[in-house]
């Protein structure tokens, strides 16, 4: 995506509209600083659940029991035609062991953490290769060629929301990338004259990364509480490894979502609005995408964890805020494939998804995020996903971990 970004081609793939590995008390290990940050993890941020484990509940988690469930979604559940709807079906069983899964998205608090006792740098943080900055050069002279060509033929509505996307274009395709920088959202100037090119709405920000959250002007220090944002699958993998625990699977990842509920287009139950409509149930888009966020729950991008009701499971944030990655690579039809009907699926094989040459790998991301709206791509419901690439680090994308549970399996068939 960080190619296609600057493709007209790349339309197509619309870039959308916590763990913690801590010491038994608050020790001195148990607080780090950066700055006048404090990361000491806070025990609001603790889920309650699975008493039956007594002590060996890991803290910060949810157990998900072993069973059955209905994977996928159609159009008559999530009633939304966009791209984050259109791969989710065949509806198709699946049966998977218990696990435990982080009751929030990671934080930045918990990545800042994880980073000071590393020293780990994110994609974005690193500079680019020179092929890949030719790469980029030769995609926007590509896109720019296209979009002049379509100054040729349009109405004058059309005109001015072109020439804004040229500018961005240009503009991106003159940076020196000193650093891979991330995809920041920006509210368009003009109309849409299109709604698949994805350069009137996204820029790419050579600044941007996990500690400048929207590039220049931003800081993770005034959102410890928020889900970290743009970092890779490998960025994720990394933190879900050292703190002992790994990334979901898409199936993990939908069953948790659902929290035992059968068949409803939200993760919290049928209606959108169950507690009235001046209370939202998630971070999403509210007013008209994506001109005006009115931000009528209080906030126009990411949102604290826990901002929002739980499921009922006990998740925060499962539905919007952040899309969050998972492990398995993306392939359109995954659902048909055989391995979709396996115990405990992990998605298409990699030999299944890359092409000969194929430098870009995909993995699939769920949950939607602040930029999903009712109008536009409804990717917060359970059943939506889209791809992700692993060059494309965004400021609405962000993850949470899970653990395999001991918990007898002996009711599985029920």
């Amino acid at each position: 995506m960080r190619i296609l970004i600057f493709l007209l081609i790349a339309a197509g793939l619309f870039v959308g509209c916590s763990a913690n590995n801590e010491p038994s008390d608050a020790s001195s290990s148990d607080v780090v600083s950066d700055g006048n940050a404090v990361l000491a993890e806070p025990e609001s941020h603790r889920a309650e659940n699975a008493d039956e484990l007594g002590s060996e509940r890991p803290p910060g988690m949810v157990l998900i029991p072993a069973g059955k469930f209905y994977m996928g979604g159609d159009a008559g559940e999530m009633g939304g035609n966009s791209r984050s709807h259109q791969t989710s079906y065949p509806i198709h069983e699946v049966t998977l062991d218990a696990f435990w899964i982080d009751a929030t998205e990671v934080t930045n608090r918990e990545f800042a953490r994880f980073v000071e006792a590393t020293g780990y740098v994110t994609f974005a943080e690193k500079p680019l290769s020179k092929k890949t900055i030719d790469e980029l050069r030769l995609a926007a002279a590509y896109n720019l060629r296209q979009l002049k060509q379509d100054l040729l033929n349009c109405s004058p509505d059309e005109r001015k929301a072109i020439e804004a996307t040229i500018e961005r274009v240009e503009k991106a395709s003159k940076l020196s990338q000193a650093a891979a920088g991330a995809l920041v959202f920006a509210i368009p100037k003009a109309e849409l004259y299109s709604k698949t090119d994805i350069n009137q709405w996204w820029r790419l920000e050579p600044a941007a990364n996990w500690r400048i959250p929207d590039g220049p002007g931003t800081s993770w220090k005034n959102r410890l509480d928020h889900p970290v944002v743009n970092v890779t699958y490998e960025d994720a993998l990394a933190y879900a490894n050292w703190v002992g625990k790994r990334l979901p699977t898409e199936a993990e990842w939908e069953k948790a979502a659902r929290g035992g509920l059968d068949r409803v287009p939200y993760a919290w139950g049928r209606e959108m609005f169950p507690k009235g409509s001046d209370v939202w149930m998630a971070n999403i888009w509210q007013g008209e995408w994506p001109h005006n966020n009115t931000a009528s729950d209080g906030y126009v991008m990411t949102s604290p964890v826990k901002a929002y009701p739980p499921n009922p499971y006990g998740l925060y944030d499962i539905a919007g805020n952040v899309w969050e990655i998972v492990s398995d690579y993306y392939h359109p039809r995954a659902y048909e494939m055989v391995s979709a009907m396996s115990r405990n699926p992990t998605g298409p094989a990699l030999e299944q998804v890359v092409q000969p040459g194929q430098r870009v790998t995909w993995r699939v991301t769920r949950g939607g995020s602040f930029l999903c709206s009712d109008l536009w791509c409804k990717g917060y419901q359970p059943g939506a996903r889209q791809p992700f690439d692993n060059e494309s680090p965004s400021n609405h994308t962000g993850f949470r971990c899970v653990m395999d549970a001991t918990e007898p399996v002996a009711n599985i068939n029920d």
